[in-house]
C-alpha cells in the first residue's frame, strides 16, 4: 500500500548490494543521526534547501487546513481529548489547543486524510515532519530558523532510511521509518544531548509500527505518520527524563530496521549526509490522491474544461494509459466483495480505499472540474455520474510511460474521452504537476486548504508569515495567525 516504488535505475535504487546492517563502531548510526539532528545549524543549509523546507511547510498546513474538513477529523479531535485540552500545541483547521504530543498526531492526520501530502526519495515525510516540529516548536519556543533546520533534519534522515529499506516489504507511505526521525526532531527541539536523543530513538523503534493492508481502506491509515509524530514525541520527553534506552536502536541487527525490514542497505543510512540534500528531491502533490493517479487526474481536469457543454452522463467511453504501477492501483481494490463502493455505502470502509484507486480521481474530477475534499464526501462517491462513469472506465499500460516511470521516476498518463456524439478528446502529461521537476505555487494549495476556515485577508497573511518564517523569533508569533 504505497504512492512509490523505488525505478532500479533511479539513483534512490542505486548502490552496493543489499545486506543486513550491523553494529559496531563502524556503523554508530544512531549516534551519527543523533549528532546531526542536534549540531546542524540553520547557516550551514543551502539557501534553495531552506526555501524547499519552507514550501513544504506552506503546503502541508495547506493539507492539514483541507483534511480538517472531512468528517474523521472530527473524530480524531475529539478522542484525542482523552490525553488532555488546551496546553501549548495548534490545531491546524481545529479550534483550541492539544499537548503537543496530540497536536502532532491530529495535523499528521488531517495532513493524510485525503492523501494530499509529499514525499522524499520515496518516503512521504511531510505529514510526520512538519506536524511534529511545529507541535514542539510551540511547546519550545523554538524561533522559525529552529522549526525550519528541524524540518530539513527529518527530512534528510528520512530520505535515508527510505533507501536501506526500499528493497524490503514496505516503499513509500506505507514505510515503517518515521519512528526514526520524528524522535531526532523532537530531540532537536526540546534540547536533548547526543546521548539523549540516542536514547529517544530506541524508545521511539522499540515497538515497531508496521500497517495492516486492510487498514488502508479506511480511516486507520491517517495514523500511519501520526502515531510515529505523537509517540516520537513522548519518546523524547521520557528520553529527555532519564528513561535509558538503546543507543543503537538503527542499526543493530536486533533492532528497528532489521526487524521491518528482509533487506536493509546499510551503506545507504550514511549516504551523503549533511553534504548531499535528500530534501531536494521533494515531490508535492497538486491534487488528493496517490501519486500514480495524479498525471491521469491532471488530463481528466483539461478534459473536463476544454469540451463543450460536457456531461459526464454523455460520456461512453473513458481510456486511460499510463506505467504499469498505475494499473495496479487502478486493481487493487476491484476484486472485493462486496465492491468498494458499496462497503462505503454501508460504511464498512471510507474514503481513503479511493484514494489509492485510480479510476475515482479520475472520474470525480471529469464530474465536477475539481479534486479536493468534497470529492471524498459520500455524496459525490455514491452519485450517479460516478456509477456512470465506472461503467465507461478502461485501463492500459502505455510501454513507453512504463519504461519512463522505472527510468527517471516520469509519472505520465494519456486519457481519452469518447462522448455519445462520436467525439473523441484526448490529454496526455508526462509527469505529474508537483514534481521535482514540474513545481507549482504551494501558494495556492494553502489556500485551497484554508479557505473556508480563515478569513481570506488572514490567509494570505499566513502565506507572507510561512514564507517568512526564518526572520521570526518565536513560531508562536505565526501559529497564533494560523489558529481558527
Amino acid at each position: 500500500m504505497s504512492d512509490l516504488a523505488a525505478p532500479p535505475g533511479n539513483p534512490a535504487a542505486s548502490g552496493s548490494a543489499p545486506s543486513r546492517a550491523v553494529s559496531g563502531p563502524s556503523r554508530a548510526v544512531t549516534q551519527a543521526y543523533a549528532r546531526f539532528a542536534l549540531e546542524l545549524a540553520f547557516e550551514d543549509i543551502p539557501a534553495d534547501v531552506v526555501e524547499i523546507a519552507r514550501e513544504q511547510i506552506l503546503a502541508t498546513l495547506g493539507s492539514c487546513y483541507a483534511g480538517s474538513k472531512m468528517p474523521g477529523a472530527a473524530s480524531v479531535a475529539a478522542g484525542l481529548k482523552i490525553l488532555g485540552t488546551g496546553a501549548a500545541s495548534t490545531l491546524f483547521g481545529a479550534p483550541g489547543r492539544m499537548p503537543a504530543p496530540s497536536a502532532a498526531l491530529y495535523n499528521s492526520a488531517v495532513a493524510q486524510i485525503i492523501e494530499w501530502d509529499d514525499w522524499v526519495i520515496i518516503s512521504h515525510t511531510g505529514a510526520a515532519v512538519v506536524p511534529t516540529a511545529f507541535a514542539v516548536g510551540e511547546l519550545a519556543g523554538a524561533s522559525g530558523r529552529d522549526v525550519i533546520t528541524a524540518v530539513v533534519v527529518g527530512n534528510e534522515i528520512n530520505g535515508r532510511t527510505s533507501r536501506a529499506i526500499q528493497r524490503g516489504a514496505y516503499v513509500g507511505n506505507s514505510m515503517p521509518n518515521h519512528q526514526i526521525e520524528t524522535p531526532l526532531v523532537a530531540s532537536r527541539l526540546l534540547g536533548l544531548s547526543t546521548v539523549q536523543a540516542q536514547r529517544a530513538v530506541s524508545h521511539s523503534g522499540f515497538l515497531a509500527m508496521e500497517s495492516c493492508p486492510i487498514g488502508w481502506m479506511s480511516d486507520s491509515k491517517v495514523l500511519c505518520n501520526g502515531l510515529p509524530a505523537m509517540w516520537g514525541i513522548v519518546a523524547a520527553s521520557l528520553a529527555g527524563q532519564g528513561l535509558v534506552g538503546n543507543l543503537d536502536m538503527i542499526e543493530h541487527p536486533a533492532g528497528l530496521l532489521s526487524t521491518v525490514s528482509e533487506v536493509v542497505d546499510e551503506k545507504e543510512l550514511l549516504q551523503g549526509l549533511g553534504s548531499e540534500w535528500y530534501t531536494r528531491t521533494l515531490n508535492t502533490k497538486r491534487h488528493p490522491s496517490c501519486a500514480y493517479n495524479l498525471s491521469a487526474i491532471e488530463c481528466a481536469l483539461a478534459l473536463r474544461a476544454r469540451i463543450p457543454d460536457f456531461d459526464p452522463l454523455r460520456v461512453s467511453r473513458l481510456e486511460v494509459e499510463g506505467p504499469g504501477v498505475m494499473l495496479y492501483v487502478a486493481s487493487r481494490f476491484q476484486a472485493l466483495e462486496p465492491d468498494v463502493y458499496r462497503q462505503i455505502e454501508q460504511e464498512a470502509i471510507t474514503h481513503v480505499a479511493l484514494c489509492f484507486d485510480a479510476g475515482y480521481g479520475i472520474m470525480a474530477a471529469l464530474v465536477d472540474g475539481e479534486l479536493g475534499h468534497r470529492q471524498y464526501l459520500r455524496e459525490r462517491i455514491l452519485s450517479p455520474e460516478i456509477a456512470h462513469l465506472r461503467s465507461c472506465i478502461r485501463f492500459r499500460a502505455d510501454a513507453a510511460m512504463h519504461a519512463a516511470y522505472y527510468a527517471d521516476y516520469q509519472y505520465g498518463a494519456r486519457v481519452r474521452i469518447t462522448m455519445s456524439d462520436g467525439r473523441e478528446y484526448v490529454e496526455e502529461r508526462r509527469q505529474l504537476l508537483g514534481a521535482r521537476d514540474r513545481p507549482f505555487d504551494h501558494a495556492i494549495k494553502f489556500r485551497e486548504g484554508a479557505s473556508g476556515l480563515l478569513e481570506p485577508e488572514r490567509i494570505e497573511v499566513a502565506i507572507r508569515a510561512l514564507r517568512e518564517l526564518d526572520r521570526c523569533s518565536d513560531v508562536r508569533h505565526v501559529t497564533g495567525i494560523l489558529q481558527i
